[in-house]
């Protein structure tokens, strides 16, 4: 135990917001209090923007929030290591509770966007493959090829879809408020990914990347569709990355100047 060094009060100004304040005669905040206070501070603006449409529960949440700021931070027998614990504690319930929700809704706005962004082009290859296989001619077959990488675009952004369904297993209590650590809206983030695999497509046509995996090549994205749906689908699930690989490449490229 030690004695409190704040005061902690409901702040009337503004809806469920605490306020904090340093006791006069305090010369040195201890450690675990400080600790303690930017938790709550912390936990306190999760909790707001999750619950800001349910009213009840986040009237809930505030007060305990309220009840352990001022049990660890006021009395002169405060216990900041409980309330610690505990506030994990509490932080722990809200994952339990919300997780599912968050990480399920995020889910499918990522792949409904991904089908409104991929389902007008991946119509387009369809028609334009049937095209190559009913009639014989110069455009057709340029356009078969074209057709190739917007299947690598296509793909790309299924990439992404099981890339997030991959990663985030479980979510932290902070991502339930920012569930993507970039925090790249869905939509920003399947274009921007597609647009990094059509370089990278465009690299593997003029073989300025090669990979192989097994049997399949890169050096077959512009030949073959199974190879480019194949490789799109890599590209998105890699998406953390190959923005940054594709730097290095620019940049490796520039330096030998």
């Amino acid at each position: 135990m030690e004695k409190g060094c704040y005061y902690v009060n409901k702040n009337d100004a503004i809806p469920f917001d605490i306020s904090f304040s340093v006791k006069n005669d305090i010369i040195q905040v201890s450690e675990n209090q400080q600790k303690l206070h930017l938790a709550i501070e912390k936990t306190l603006v999760v909790v707001r923007k999750l619950f800001e449409n349910s009213p009840v529960e986040l009237e809930n949440y505030f007060l305990q929030l309220l009840t352990l700021a001022q049990a660890g931070l006021v009395p002169d027998n405060a216990q900041p290591t409980i309330s610690f614990n505990a506030l994990q504690q509490l932080k722990a319930e809200i994952v339990d509770k919300k997780s599912g929700d968050v990480k399920n809704k995020y889910f499918k706005t990522l792949g409904i966007k991904a089908i409104n962004l991929g389902f007008p082009v991946l119509l387009f290859c369809l028609i334009i493959k049937g095209l190559y296989y009913c009639k014989n001619s110069d455009v057709i077959n340029n356009l078969s090829i074209f057709s190739n990488f917007l299947f690598i675009w296509c793909a790309s952004l299924l990439g992404v879809w099981l890339s997030f369904g991959a990663r985030k297993t479980t979510l932290t209590f902070e991502e339930l408020t920012i569930i993507e650590e970039d925090r790249l809206e869905p939509d920003i983030r399947l274009i921007f990914t597609g647009i990094i695999s059509m370089i990278f497509a465009l690299l593997f046509y003029r073989e300025a990347i090669v990979l192989e995996i097994g049997q399949i090549s890169t050096k077959k994205v512009a030949s073959d569709s199974f190879t480019a749906i194949i490789f799109g689908v890599f590209l998105g699930l890699g998406e953390k990355f190959i923005g940054q690989k594709l730097t290095k490449k620019a940049t490796s490229l520039f330096e030998s100047i």
